[in-house]
């Protein structure tokens, strides 16, 4: 009992204090250097001010030499983060492969990560030499989820920080001299860290709010995403996650008061909760100013917008008639439409001064004859000859009839080895005869070796061969009838 307490107590007593002196931090392009007169060091994404004054940091000597650096109370900016849509958790195991530790640009492998209560870690970094050049950046698991929010006042708020994709925030850094400023730990929509993004975290190059957004638009994943839906309209203003596990960017509509977001109903990859597109403006628009807009702001469900359309409005909607196809747009869950050609679009509005207003609306496409919905809604053409289809290859009206076509084949023939020699043809008995019936059918490619037996060898040995015939039977295809010149 003893020797295991003095074995305790040497453990502890192992690692030094590196410095109790008094800390400061230099905010560099590079991310925020900790200087504390004996152990200097970089770091990236953990935070700023007392987040990276108040870590522990000891070091650990090594017989031949080296010391081993323990730092302990990093934030972990992945703690509990949640993929709805995968049922993914982060775990703690996981934390180590999130770190990327450098020493004058080389990377350092040997390391060790070790979860602390309430979104904390440790990092252990073996075998140093010196601190010099030595730098730590926490990366993320997955990229930020821009829900871009807008809805409650089209005015940039006082004090951004309270309570589409980007893959890092190195631009905002070296750009704008902003840093990631982690809040609370959050216990709501799974714990993790409330943390901000915005020209109110420290700004040593003095960014305002389009400079902010200029900085790190690039950085989005997706950002033509945002181009084709907002153009130069949108203009973000902080970077968040606050009480769920999805960060999101808030923006306003520069120049602009009301925006309409366009959804579609899902085709194949697309989702049904996915906008297509958006039509912004500085008043509410008219019957008539809606449907010139929708044609200029949603090519991707206009098939050619010099085509003439008929439009028309009542209670329950406004469609769109062209040749080939025609779409109805209703409510969605904000704003409403017209109900007759001298009413405007109502915007759903909230109660701050200069308020933004926001409606959202459906789009549901239908095909003409002779098409069908096909890849992200639009309308393609059926095989030749058919008025109407199910898609591709399914037939389901003709123009002119169903054509019974017979294609024959000529037998074949093959070999198997077996232990016994012996011949068989395939007589008329061994043919079921195909049942022709007046449903639509979907023609495929019939394989040419199904029913044919490959050669095999089982041994080494010689072994007699038997020779197998096998005939094709008929087969009978329905197909829409081709008229010939």
């Amino acid at each position: 009992m003893f020797k295991n307490i003095l074995k305790f107590f040497a453990l502890f007593t192992v690692y030094n204090v590196v410095a109790d002196a008094k800390v400061s931090l230099d905010y560099t392009n590079d991310g925020v250097l900790r200087k504390d007169g004996e152990c200097n060091i970089n770091f990236i994404n953990f935070g700023i001010n007392n987040d990276i004054i108040d870590l522990k940091i000891k070091k650990e000597n090594n017989s031949n030499g080296t010391f081993n650096l323990l730092i302990s109370d990093l934030k972990n900016a992945n703690a509990y983060l949640n993929n709805k849509s995968t049922g993914y958790t982060f775990n703690d195991n996981e934390i180590k492969n999130y770190v990327k530790v450098s020493q004058n640009g080389n990377a350092i492998k040997d390391i060790e990560a070790t979860a602390a209560p309430h979104g904390r870690f440790s990092l252990l970094i073996k075998n140093l030499k010196s601190c010099e050049g030595l730098s730590i950046k926490e990366t993320f698991k997955t990229d930020v989820l821009i829900n871009s929010y807008l809805y409650y006042s089209n005015v940039k708020p006082n004090g951004i920080n309270h309570a589409y994709d980007i893959v890092e925030f190195d631009s905002a850094r070296e750009k704008c001299g902003i840093y990631i400023d982690y809040h609370e730990f959050d216990y709501t929509g799974g714990a993790h860290w409330k943390w901000y993004l915005s020209t109110d975290n420290i700004n040593n190059k003095k960014c305002d709010n389009p400079a902010f957004y200029a900085a790190v638009k690039d950085s989005y994943a997706n950002y033509e995403v945002m181009e084709e839906l907002f153009g130069d309209h949108y203009n973000g203003y902080v970077i968040k996650r606050e009480g769920s596990g999805i960060g999101h960017m808030d923006g306003i509509l520069v120049d602009q008061k009301y925006l309409i977001e366009i959804y579609q109903n899902g085709c194949d990859e697309q989702n049904k909760d996915q906008v297509i597109c958006t039509i912004s403006s500085n008043k509410k628009l008219t019957y008539k100013e809606f449907t010139q807009e929708f044609v200029k702001n949603c090519p991707s469900i206009i098939e050619d917008p010099k085509e003439e359309v008929k439009w028309s409005v009542d209670e329950n909607g406004i469609t769109a008639k062209y040749d080939s196809y025609s779409f109805n747009i209703t409510n969605y869950n904000r704003g409403a439409l017209p109900k007759n050609e001298n009413e405007s679009v109502s915007y759903k509005e909230f109660k701050a001064a200069n308020s933004s207003g926001i409606a959202r609306f459906n789009v549901c496409t239908k095909c003409g004859d002779g098409t069908y919905i096909g890849e992200k809604c639009k309308c393609v053409s059926c095989p030749e000859n058919c008025t109407k289809c199910l898609d591709g290859k399914t037939c389901t009206e003709c123009a002119t009839g169903i054509d019974n076509v017979t294609e024959k084949e000529e037998p074949t023939e093959s070999e198997i080895f077996d232990d016994e020699e012996e011949t068989s043809d395939a007589n008329d008995s061994d043919i079921e005869e195909e049942e022709v019936t007046d449903e639509p059918t979907e023609v495929k490619e019939e394989d040419d070796d199904d029913d044919i037996e490959e050669a095999t060898e089982i041994e080494n040995k010689p072994k007699p061969i038997t020779k197998v015939v096998v005939v094709k039977k008929p087969k009978t295809i329905k197909k829409c009838l081709i008229k010939k010149n």
